[in-house]
């Protein structure tokens, strides 16, 4: 089905066309794991690293240690790192005198004077254990494998920018299809105006510093419109769902009741999370014109949207 015969389908038949054929996922590859992050992150370290192999399979391993950071203080920069924290100062919850006591330890800026302190740390947190009885690698590649894990936390935020990056792809290729098309990303009013000379209206508070910034927008220079586009991706449920259909429902009728003619609007969604809020969307279709997936941009919508 072309875009045509899509628009000339009922608000309800489009959103059943719409949900039966969501994307299961928008992971692409380089989702997983950001090897730059984790090679930089490593990089800060490796000399450290390489020297606290020195203490890899020491029977005596606390007083090789103690001897070590004695010596060499700068090398305690790098605990944290080993027990996969980011912080550089780590609070320690320890029992004294059958007291609770809280206190910190700081390993960017150690005090060697302490040095039992930090010590201790280790012994007990079983870093110590670990290095003397359980390490059969360098301590280069040991990190990297807990940087890897580290990375994971990521994710959550590689998901949204997944949906850019897949946005910013599609436009590409829009604009090599057509040369009377050009965009950007992350667009402003202000870019508009100053690049297109068309004026987009501030759909942000009035309160809020700064203006609204789109996912994307196209200039047409043969029509003189210019398209606004938003996108997403759920992979699972939750209220915000019905939260950013209300907001996406309430931008379009904002522009299209404030915004001059040649401004348009899409928004390009996907996910089998819509599974779990189809009322939401259902009423999204009755407001929005221009509401499609992602096979449908693959399909040639979005390039007949811009047309337009």
């Amino acid at each position: 089905m072309n875009y045509n015969e899509y628009m000339s389908l009922s608000n309800n038949e489009k959103f059943e066309l719409f949900m039966n054929t969501l994307f299961p996922t928008n992971r692409t590859p380089s989702y997983w794991v950001n090897w730059n992050n984790v090679r930089n992150n490593i990089k800060a370290h490796e000399l450290n690293l390489n020297t606290l192999n020195f203490l890899v399979g020491k029977k005596n391993i606390k007083e090789e240690a103690r001897k070590l950071f004695l010596a060499q203080p700068q090398l305690l920069n790098t605990v944290p790192i080993l027990l996969a924290a980011r912080e550089e100062e780590i609070g320690v919850l320890s029992f004294e005198n059958n007291q609770m006591v809280a206190n910190s330890l700081d390993f960017k800026n150690p005090d060697i004077k302490a040095i039992d302190k930090y010590i201790n740390f280790m012994e007990e947190s079983g870093l110590l254990d670990f290095l003397a009885n359980d390490l059969n690698k360098s301590l280069v590649d040991y990190v990297f494998g807990v940087q890897a894990g580290l990375d994971t936390n990521g994710r959550k935020n590689r998901s949204g920018s997944q949906n850019e990056t897949i946005l910013e792809y599609n436009l590409k290729n829009l604009v090599q299809r057509n040369n009377n098309l050009e965009f950007t990303t992350q667009a402003t009013a202000k870019y508009i105006k100053d690049n297109w000379n068309m004026t987009v209206p501030d759909a942000k508070d009035k309160k809020a510093k700064g203006g609204r910034r789109y996912d994307g927008a196209v200039y047409n220079k043969e029509t003189g419109k210019v398209t606004l586009i938003e996108t997403n991706f759920y992979g699972g449920g939750g209220s915000k769902l019905k939260a950013v259909s209300g907001e996406f429902s309430n931008l379009y009728n904002f522009l299209k009741n404030e915004a001059p003619d040649n401004i348009n609007f899409v928004w390009i969604s996907d996910g089998p999370g819509w599974e779990t809020a189809r009322n939401p969307m259902q009423e999204a279709f009755e407001i929005i014109p221009n509401i499609i997936n992602l096979k449908m941009v693959r399909d040639g919508y979005l390039d007949e949207i811009v047309k337009k």
